[in-house]
């Protein structure tokens, strides 16, 4: 049992560094949601102030509208998914501190995969 909560705690510590990961890229995106947001800005203060033509403005403008839709739809993405690695833990560590219980429990095609991942080709 003590070794089940050592497994817990060490993938605990090594997933959260994968989150990390993750943190930082969602970190990165909203920068670049802040800075075309601010691109947006300038360029309408460019056309108000007559600094560029109309279809200037509605061409940079498009641009800069289809990489924010990017942007948060990336963010969007980054932010609705889940850490993979707290599911992982969170059904394989209770099936590891009963693997008995689950073995007897498991129907046949269970019982096979819990066999072949235990046993595989070349350990023999």
């Amino acid at each position: 049992m003590q070794t089940v909560n050592l497994y817990k705690r060490l993938l605990e510590k090594i997933f959260e560094k994968e989150n990390l990961n993750r943190k930082d890229e969602i970190q990165r995106v909203k920068k670049d949601i802040e800075k075309a947001e601010a691109r947006k800005s300038n360029l309408q203060d460019l056309i108000l102030d007559g600094t560029i033509t109309p279809q200037d403005y509605q061409d940079m403008k498009g641009k800069v509208d289809k990489d924010l839709v990017l942007f948060k739809s990336k963010l969007s993405g980054l932010m609705d998914q889940p850490s993979p690695y707290k599911t992982y833990i969170s059904k394989t560590v209770p099936m590891l501190e009963n693997l008995t219980g689950f073995y007897k429990e498991a129907d046949g095609r269970q019982k096979g995969k819990s066999l072949v991942a235990s046993f595989p080709k070349n350990s023999f």
